[in-house]
């Protein structure tokens, strides 16, 4: 599945990428004669513009929350979007961009030494070549996520 996310969504193309979603942005222009690119299977168009609602394309989803938490909520809802279709923090939340395994001694003396010490796993952009590592922030996020799917894990 892939998302091509109105460009004033900014916060909810970053959540849908922590979920592993391809997800890029869009700018529409809902007053040009073809404001929307064309169909193409897989792929949703999320925008808040009501008046794309005229369109009645079933790939356009016009969200109504305001918040992209509550947005993320909207899409997983109304697309039916289970815990088996995720593939939580896969993807770059800055580039969109899928993450490799990068080894441990790589990373050396480009994380914080905690860092270093603490984790075994660590993952880079290959666009932006920023690195990630399982921490804190994957719980968090994983909870939220859960949670906009009533599917929080309980503890």
């Amino acid at each position: 599945m892939k998302f091509l996310v109105d460009s004033p969504l900014g916060g909810l193309i970053k959540w849908l990428r922590f979920c592993g979603f391809d997800t890029s942005p869009l700018l529409l222009h809902p007053e040009a004669p073809h404001p929307l690119p064309p169909p193409v299977p897989g792929t949703y168009i999320l925008t808040r513009q009501g008046s794309l609602k005229r369109l009645r394309r079933r790939d356009v989803l016009v969200l109504t929350a305001d918040q992209p938490q509550e947005q993320l909520a909207e899409v997983l809802r109304r697309l039916q979007i289970s815990r088996k279709d995720l593939s939580l923090l896969s993807r770059c939340s800055r580039c969109n961009d899928l993450l490799i395994p990068i080894s441990r001694d790589q990373v050396q003396g480009q994380v914080p030494e905690h860092i270093f010490l603490y984790h075994q796993e660590f993952y880079e952009c290959p666009r932006c070549r920023r690195l990630f590592w399982p921490g804190s922030h994957l719980e968090d996020i994983t909870r939220k996520v859960l949670a906009k799917m009533g599917d929080e894990p309980r503890g």
